[in-house]
């Protein structure tokens, strides 16, 4: 299948501390989407310019499906590898936090629907959003209050149009209770397959994790320390503790080992629990992003 890239130019209202919409042609598999934001007030240093992407909304059919800041987004994108992550200053072509001061298009930045870090190439391609039975697909971009800003979109696609409709990789954001040493967390939804938990530290102290429990109808799946934890994504080519990363996220990652029969199918499931384990006391709230793979919400 050819795969096509394209300008996405229906991108509306790009305005200091609003929300950018950029509509996306429906009837075209998409691969990837890039992002280039810049902005006129001051250096447009990588680091900057994800943090004045104050939330990426991405939607199907009016739904989200993906929410995340500009800085999760790169802390996601980045362990999968360096080179993922790299928020490429579009001027300079810096793989670097410099950047350059008053620029358009500014950096790039990517959003990957199917997904190269896979180890298996049919699998990379399976993920690709398959637009042809929707009625829309939209991003929304809520901008910082740097002044002058410009975001512009493009996208890799393909025509392939399936019959019946596959699932998509959805990123669900949400804020948990962090109390003491040891907390639970059982209200993930039971539902899709489990890929993919990043668990940042708590909003009260900046205490992490110092281990994670997953446990799915009484069974255990995973019951690493951090530092275990940290080897076993090295180990699997991951960059948990790349430059440029939140410090200290626990990424609990299923399907570590680049295969999709990895994740966890939550159909029929009972109970699903995490246990948040502390060296110190834990408060005020974690946010952890779910990921699943299932049809759109």
């Amino acid at each position: 299948m050819i795969k096509s890239r394209i300008q996405l130019r229906n991108v509306q209202n790009v305005a200091a501390s609003k929300t950018a919409l950029i509509d996306c042609p429906i009837g075209r598999r998409y691969h990837y989407i890039q992002l280039q934001h810049g902005y006129a007030a001051g250096t447009n240093t990588i680091t900057a310019t994800a943090s004045n992407i104050l939330e990426i909304r991405i939607k199907v059919n009016g739904r989200v499906q993906r929410t995340v800041s500009g800085t999760q987004l790169r802390d996601l994108n980045i362990l999968q590898g360096l080179s993922m992550g790299s928020y490429v200053n579009s001027v300079s072509s810096n793989y670097d936090f410099v950047g350059l001061p008053n620029t358009a298009p500014g950096v790039s930045i990517p959003l990957f629907f199917a997904e190269p870090w896979l180890f298996d190439e049919a699998s990379q391609d399976a993920l690709a959003w398959a637009t042809n039975s929707w009625s829309s697909f939209q991003i929304e971009v809520d901008l910082g209050a740097a002044s002058t800003p410009t975001l512009q979109a493009w996208a890799i696609v393909d025509d392939l149009q399936p019959q019946t409709p596959g699932g998509i990789v959805k990123w669900i954001r949400q804020s948990f209770p962090a109390s003491g040493t040891q907390f639970d967390i059982s209200t993930i939804d039971r539902r899709d397959y489990l890929r993919e938990v990043n668990i940042y530290p708590d909003s009260g102290g900046s205490n992490q994790p110092s281990q994670v429990t997953l446990r799915k109808d009484g069974v255990v799946l995973h019951e690493l320390v951090y530092t275990a934890n940290l080897a076993l994504l090295t180990h699997y080519c991951m960059s948990p503790l790349a430059t440029g990363r939140t410090a200290n996220i626990y990424d609990l990652v299923l399907d570590h080992d680049g295969l999709l029969a990895s994740a966890i199918n939550m159909l029929g499931t009972r109970d699903i629990t995490l246990t948040i384990n502390s060296a110190s006391a834990m408060s005020g709230t974690t946010v952890a992003i779910v990921q699943r793979l299932g049809p759109p919400e």
